[in-house]
């Protein structure tokens, strides 16, 4: 559309709107009279997202509007002491009038005038606040974040009203405009991070987003890797533990997930769990996550090196059992355990997929029912079922979906070291998965910053949860980070 003035005369202008408009179906010309005057009005605005009894209103105060003989006022007046509490701003162009329209934006337009009325009538369609569905906790807040971007930020607001919790919003994309939300305690979160950040955000303002995971993937710090580099979360008690460490939250409009940065291995790692509990268990629980993450991984690869390269290093008698099992099992042990492996990722996928009461039901008979019948069947040993059962539940254990789904890759990737060269491949994966790991960073921060032991005061946070009354336990984040 020509970025041209409005007509003066309302039928001309509801013309030029009509014409450029005329594929749009859900776009409403509603005109109305105004008696006090004797002129026509025109709203223009989308069907289905209007708050109706507003707008009904406020037709009715225009349509019965009369105008005192002692204090006679204009219509723009008039119009303007009717509409005062919804009113935003005047429009004069054909192109910012389409722009606004399709912001869900009601406009008015009177006859003789050349300007319009920009309305906010605009009715948000927002499921209610629901407990994180991704993030669930035994003890603790059971409020969630929504699709609403506005909301959130409320949300946050009611839990902080700190004054230097600071808010800033703007809008990029080339067809949607989306509302990304940059979040942060002045004074805390440094200099140098805030203007990293604000240049990553600047670079892909030319990116229509959906969701914040999108954003996620084109800010972070390089895509060659399995492992996310910020962190996200459903979960407003871990927004403002965030916040209270000095990292900055990103919060895209229509996405229910907020994103922290930067992140370390440790905090993807935690838990609500570990601070809403007693710091015994939540020490014990933080240090079962590091186990669960070595099983994840290693268990299926060790098993393939012992019985395939090492079974020396085996007892004697657990070495004749593990062979019996394997008497009439036609396949060597990596190729039962990619079978078995692939089968349950399979059904944890399906499981993902079909609506809830089905998808329970098809990940537990399933696997049961698949498991038995591979045994009977001499497809695979009981012995790998059991392997692989028990790192299927230890990849449950990680608190962040995306970095145990990283984990759950890797774990194909130490088979196939296993496979080829025994304990020695095994070995070496878990060195290059360490390497990595250490070579990584987040926003310029050390990903394994937490494991620097040398120096560091806290890397007793990685593993334990020290008690919130004694001098320096630490209060949500293991990492302190310093103002620049």
């Amino acid at each position: 559309m020509k970025s041209k003035p409005l007509h003066i005369k309302l039928d001309q202008k509801q013309e030029e709107l009509k014409s450029e408009l005329d594929m749009q179906a859900d776009v409403v010309f509603k005109q109305i009279f105004i008696p006090a005057y004797e002129v026509s009005g025109l709203f223009v605005f989308v069907n289905g997202t209007m708050d109706y009894p507003a707008f009904n209103e406020i037709v009715l105060d225009l349509s019965a509007a009369q105008v005192e003989a002692r204090n006679p006022v204009s219509i723009g007046q008039l119009v303007i002491s009717k509409i005062c509490s919804v009113r935003e701003q005047d429009v004069e162009t054909y192109e910012t009038a389409k722009e606004l329209i399709f912001d869900g934006k009601t406009l008015l337009f009177i006859d003789g005038m050349v300007k319009g009325y920009v309305l906010n009538l605009k009715k948000e369609k927002n499921r209610t606040f629901d407990e994180p569905s991704t993030e669930r906790v035994v003890r603790g807040p059971k409020m969630g974040f929504i699709e609403s971007l506005q909301e959130n930020i409320g949300l946050i607001r009611q839990y902080s009203n700190h004054p230097k919790l600071i808010v800033n919003q703007q809008k990029f994309g080339t067809m949607e405009k989306r509302e990304v939300a940059l979040i942060y305690y002045e004074g805390k979160a440094s200099d140098s991070l805030l203007k990293e950040v604000n240049k990553r955000i600047n670079e892909v303002q030319a990116t229509d987003l959906q969701d914040s995971g999108m954003l996620e993937e084109l800010i972070e710090d390089t895509a060659l890797t399995p492992f996310p580099q910020i962190q996200n979360t459903e979960r407003p008690d871990k927004v403002l533990a965030a916040l209270q460490e000095g990292r900055v939250v990103i919060m895209v409009d229509g996405s229910p997930f907020a994103l922290m940065a930067p992140t370390t291995i440790t905090m993807l790692l935690q838990s609500p769990d570990d601070y809403y509990e007693r710091w015994v268990a939540g020490t014990f629980l933080r240090i079962l996550r590091y186990f669960s993450l070595f099983v994840t991984v290693f268990l299926s690869g060790i098993y393939i090196s012992l019985v395939s390269f090492n079974p020396g290093l085996l007892p004697t008698e657990l070495a004749m059992s593990i062979a019996g099992t394997r008497e009439n099992v036609p396949f060597p042990p990596f190729v039962e355990a990619i079978i078995m492996e692939l089968t349950i990722e399979l059904l944890r996928e399906a499981g993902i997929r079909l609506p809830s009461p089905i998808g329970q039901t098809v990940g537990l008979v399933g696997g049961v029912i698949i498991g038995q019948a591979a045994v009977q069947a001499n497809i695979v040993s009981s012995l790998m079922v059991i392997i692989v059962s028990i790192t299927t539940i230890t990849s449950f254990t990680v608190p962040q979906y995306s970095f145990g789904l990283a984990f759950r890759a890797l774990r194909f990737g130490a088979m196939i070291f296993a496979a080829v060269l025994g304990l020695y491949g095994t070995t070496l994966f878990f060195i290059i998965v360490i390497s990595h790991l250490s070579k990584l960073t987040s926003f310029q921060e050390p990903y394994f910053q937490p494991m620097d032991f040398i120096g560091k005061k806290t890397w007793k946070g990685a593993f334990l949860r020290l008690p919130k009354r004694k001098k320096g336990g630490d209060s949500f984040e293991p990492v302190r980070r310093q103002n620049s």
